[in-house]
């Protein structure tokens, strides 16, 4: 198959949206705004982007990146960042000020931009701590989130959960006077509601979920549904918006009339349509969250990338004989699925490997549990499945006899975030990545085994190569002794290298370094082992498969059509690479209701 076949096949598997898209721009009057990729499909969320109140600019996010444009035409200019991920993004009223809550750096969280000066300061850098001491509660500032303002700019609510509560707190303009005014099982997407000069948000109580129009009165107008997903209301106070969930489990954006109490359905895809922002003329910007992956394969000398699967797939690995390809599979990256985060639709099976013919779905299915399953792999002698599974509230690194998911029982403990097991070459040890704390720093562990019995013969070891101790570690292989891991090891969010260490602890070598914002791309060896395949960006900023010698001397580009890939992972018999095919996105519309 050609390349460009290959990107026929993907533009088929994004063209559902994409008619659907254009069908419903003609229908209401939508305007595209902009796109905005992710980085990988590990890791990630949808990017945030809303619409100022004078309706004038768009602000949006990516893990880099807070960046401002004119909503019809102008320049877009970047805002200085403080952390690594930016978790929510609003408008303060007066158009002129963007708030923030970011993750990754200082643990200042909430940071306040000035578009004038384009610079960020802590919001309320004296604000350490809020407290209610009649609920005896203090928190420090960065556990009070979904800061939300009132029209006026005056009052500010924000949420915290504690005690397996969720608190509202309200505050004046400068964090001062806080007090938490309502405590539920759940309350989420606070938003300032002009009818009732309140802040109103979605409410969970007895498993039973509504959006109460004025938190604060617990005899006020409650709308029964099942609404996910941030919710808006127009500046008058006269519409409602918010999303609900289609038969396919697909939200769909809704406009909801606060007078007549009639209900207009204003989007219909075949991903979500969720997130809505609203400007002063009524204008309603939302996104829609397009998401697609699947596995390929190419050459290990390079060339023409062909589909292995075309259903929804990722993070591959071989079998030891080079026959059979396992994968992640599913229907994840929706709302209605993540709001159950772990327990997401992420299953594991694997099909027989064939370059020319493509398989619409698994050949056999390993593990389709209620968790999320990722990142199976076979023990050498075949008997066993090394996996990682949040099953039964873990986040580990499970094991089970081949194809006998009832007898699946747990090798680590107290994992977090736990990546993808590897079995060494002569079957006595398993290596992963897993942060043992919520520090979110990935370590490397071993786990000596007995493939015989698929018993463990050590306890988890921490290893921890000289040189090597600040950075991240976000995937390890086997070198063919069983005695040396290639691991990729990241320095910054930008900055990747490639090492290969010893499992005694002794100082590894360093063979490669790279340029990548891509987290969990993961790295693979060649069947000779004189390759190590790596993912990095293009000069178009593509993300490409490349590999580099053992020896670092030598860095060659594999993959040339204009997809995007992640997680290489080396035939152990052949030269052949498989790696993932991605497109994710957030697609902003802009809507005028009628």
């Amino acid at each position: 198959m050609s390349k460009k076949l290959l990107l026929i096949l993907f533009i088929c598997l994004l063209g559902c949206d994409t008619k659907k898209a254009q069908k419903q721009t003609i229908a209401t009057q939508m305007q595209f705004i902009k796109a905005v990729k992710q980085k990988g499909p590990v890791a990630y969320r949808d990017p945030f982007g809303a619409i100022s109140p004078d309706g004038k600019l768009f602000a949006y996010s990516d893990r880099k990146q807070i960046l401002v444009q004119q909503v019809v035409g102008g320049a877009t200019f970047e805002l200085e960042k403080h952390g690594t991920f930016v978790i929510t993004l609003n408008w303060l009223p007066n158009s002129q000020h963007l708030v923030t809550y970011e993750i990754g750096g200082e643990r200042k969280f909430w940071y306040i931009y000035d578009l004038k000066t384009k610079q960020g300061t802590p919001l309320w850098p004296a604000k350490n701590n809020f407290i209610d001491e009649s609920k005896s509660i203090n928190l420090e500032r960065a556990d009070v989130r979904d800061l939300t303002w009132s029209l006026d700019g005056k009052r500010v609510a924000g949420l915290s959960k504690k005690n397996g509560k969720t608190q509202l707190w309200l505050l004046d303009e400068n964090g001062d006077n806080e007090k938490i005014v309502v405590e539920k099982d759940l309350i989420e997407s606070i938003q300032w509601n002009p009818s009732s000069n309140s802040f109103a948000g979605i409410v969970e109580e007895n498993k039973n979920r509504f959006i109460q129009l004025n938190l604060e009165d617990t005899n006020s107008e409650k709308i029964k549904v099942d609404s996910y997903g941030p919710i808006a209301f127009s500046p008058d106070g006269q519409f409602l918006y918010f999303s609900l969930a289609n038969e396919k489990q697909v939200i769909d954006l809704q406009q909801y009339n606060l007078k007549t109490k009639s209900k207009v359905q204003l989007a219909s895809f075949s991903r979500d349509s969720y997130a809505p922002s609203v400007a002063k003329d009524g204008s309603v910007l939302f996104r829609l969250q397009d998401y697609k992956v699947f596995i390929a394969a190419v050459d290990g000398d390079g060339g023409e990338s062909k589909p292995i699967t075309t259903f929804m797939s990722e993070i591959s690995h071989w079998h030891p004989n080079g026959k059979l390809l396992s994968f992640t599979y599913g229907n994840w990256r929706r709302v209605m699925d993540d709001r159950n985060y772990p327990d997401i639709t992420q299953e594991i099976g694997y099909v027989a490997f064939d370059m020319n013919q493509p398989k619409d779905k698994p050949d056999v299915v390993v593990r389709a549990s209620y968790s999320e399953d990722q990142g199976m792999c076979w023990s050498p002698n075949d008997k066993w499945i090394a996996f990682h599974t949040h099953a039964d509230g873990t986040d580990d690194i499970w094991i089970q006899p081949n194809n006998d998911a009832s007898k699946g029982k747990p090798l680590s403990k107290g994992g977090y975030e736990t990546g993808w097991p590897r079995w060494s070459p002569n079957g006595k040890w398993i290596v992963s990545n897993t942060a043992p704390t919520s520090d979110r720093i990935n370590k490397l562990f071993l786990i000596g085994m007995d493939q015989e019995t698929g018993e463990p013969t050590t306890e988890q070891i921490e290893l921890v190569p000289p040189g090597l101790e600040e950075g991240s570690f976000t995937d390890s292989q086997w070198m063919n002794d069983s005695k040396n891991l290639v691991i990729e090891y990241v320095v910054n969010p930008e900055l990747k290298e490639i090492h290969i260490v010893p499992i005694d602890g002794k100082p590894g070598k360093k063979i490669h370094s790279f340029n990548s914002d891509q987290l969990y791309s993961g790295i693979a060896l060649s069947h000779d082992q004189k390759w190590v395949a790596y993912i990095a960006p293009d000069s178009n900023g593509n993300f490409q498969v490349f590999k580099v010698s053992i020896d670092g001397k030598e860095v060659k580009q594999l993959t040339f059509d204009a997809t995007n890939k992640a997680h290489p992972a080396g035939s152990p018999t052949d030269n052949l690479f498989s790696f993932t095919v991605f497109n994710y996105e957030s697609i902003f519309w802009l809507v005028k209701p009628s």
